[in-house]
């Protein structure tokens, strides 16, 4: 006698269960030999069978019948039992087979197995407890980390790769600009060397608290220049699959952090600048144009070195092309009596202004720098010193930060303020610099004053 489906008879025969409060009839069919492949059941709701041992149903999920089967616990394609969706009945099928070859795998290795490494699985499985963790899965994990950490690089290894890119977009960009200078190459090359404590580090074990120690030193303009670098070049590494996550993201409280830091700014005295001149012109008269324009312009030495006497004398203006600017936008300064008198006496000398400003190289510019340097006495020649001395005798005598500025190419008075410091230098020591003229003319000067 069959039962209505209205008087939910749970007996055996009926095969009515029940899920979320809904009860369907539920047909598993199955032939002696387990291994052979059933008959698909006629239930509209649901159906049920056994493949190979393990149990198939196909029920309604995602608006679709769809098949999933029921892994017991342990099982190599779910450790953690349970049941596991698949796109179609085929795909299921092979699901079981793969299972069942996988229980066979492990079913031999299981005959080989020595007491060390069953010992070892038992230490391992009690590190595990707790977790809901199988020690299949735990492993699988394991291993997936260890890949990863054997396909990831050192922090030298990393940010060198980053480094070479940015010096072959670099040549590409000069082939349109011939005059651009690597900039960006140079500054990154700065940030590189204050991580050479990290270079052998793991990208994947760098962390925030490893970089910050190394940039706390720095004002804010310096820092942010950094942190530009250090987030690209990491993020380069991120789009490399060497990294998870940027390090650099919570170094940005740093910038914010209201710590007041004297800066130490270093300039040369008038003295200095006066015998290294004059040693200059004794040592290579073709390097004059170039220290002058550095120490009476107040321009970057990078920049001079690639200006061209058509950029000076515009107007009685010197003029800075923003392809060698180092920020990027050009700017002109006016040539002031000093330095048209230095460009004038070398003239007298049989030169001429035609090609570029420096026509020597720069490894010979540095022998001619370095005997200058030991002729006048400098011990250790001061990073930018030409500029930072440019400056300070400029607002010295002017007694305006703005002006100072725009002499020195800056859009604003901030940087002014961090870098430069117009104490270091007396109103009378500034007008004995723009007194600091050929010796030739010197004489001239006073003799003409007498």
């Amino acid at each position: 006698m069959s039962y209505p489906t209205a008087t939910r008879n749970l007996s055996e025969n009926s095969g009515l269960k029940r899920k979320k409060g809904k009860y369907f009839y539920s047909t598993v069919t199955s032939s002696p030999d387990s291994h052979s492949s059933p008959q698909r059941s006629t239930s509209t709701s649901a159906s049920s069978f056994r493949y190979r041992g393990l149990k198939i149903t196909e029920c309604w999920h995602n608006g679709k019948m769809q098949p999933r089967v029921y892994f017991p616990k342990g099982s190599p394609l779910k450790p953690s039992g349970g049941y596991r969706w698949y796109r179609s009945r085929g795909e299921a099928e092979q699901a079981v087979v793969e299972h069942e070859a996988l229980q066979r795998r492990f079913g031999e290795l299981a005959r080989t197995v020595t007491v060390e490494e069953l010992v070892e699985a038992r230490s391992a499985k009690a590190w595990l407890e707790g977790t809901g963790v199988s020690l299949v899965e735990a492993a699988r994990q394991v291993k997936v980390a260890l890949d990863k950490a054997l396909e990831s690089r050192t922090v030298k290894e990393g940010l060198g790769a980053y480094h070479a890119g940015v010096w072959e977009r670099f040549q590409e960009r000069k082939k349109a600009h011939p005059r651009c200078q690597p900039r960006h190459w140079r500054s990154v090359k700065h940030t590189l060397a204050r991580l050479q404590s990290l270079e052998k580090t793991n990208l994947l074990a760098l962390t925030p608290n490893q970089l910050r120690p190394l940039f706390k030193d720095l004002s804010k303009s310096s820092f942010r220049a950094h942190l530009r670098n250090l987030h690209a070049a990491f993020e380069y590494c991120i789009d490399l699959g060497w990294m998870d996550f940027n390090p650099t993201q919570s170094l940005k409280r740093m910038k914010t952090d209201g710590v007041s830091r004297q800066r130490t700014v270093q300039t040369f005295k008038v003295a200095e600048v006066r015998n290294f001149m004059t040693a200059v012109a004794s040592t290579d008269m073709r390097a004059v144009p170039y220290f002058a324009v550095c120490f009476f312009a107040g321009v970057r030495p990078e920049a001079a070195m690639k200006l061209r006497w058509t950029d000076v004398g515009r107007n009685g203006h010197l003029y800075v092309p923003h392809t060698v600017n180092k920020s990027g936008h050009a700017y002109s300064v006016a040539i002031l009596p000093t330095l048209n008198r230095w460009l004038e006496w070398w003239e007298t000398q049989g030169n001429t202004r035609h090609g570029d400003l420096l026509p020597v190289s720069e490894s010979t510019l540095k022998r001619v720098r370095k005997r200058a340097m030991s002729e006048a006495g400098i011990a250790e020649w001061v990073q930018d010193g030409t500029r930072k001395t440019f400056a300070t005798a400029y607002r010295g005598t002017f007694k305006c930060k703005v002006l100072t500025s725009a002499a020195l190419g800056h859009k604003g008075t901030t940087v002014l303020d961090e870098h430069y410091d117009s104490r270091l230098m007396t109103e009378q020591e500034a007008t004995d610099y723009w007194r600091i003229l050929p010796l030739e003319t010197q004489a001239l000067t006073e003799k003409e004053g007498a």
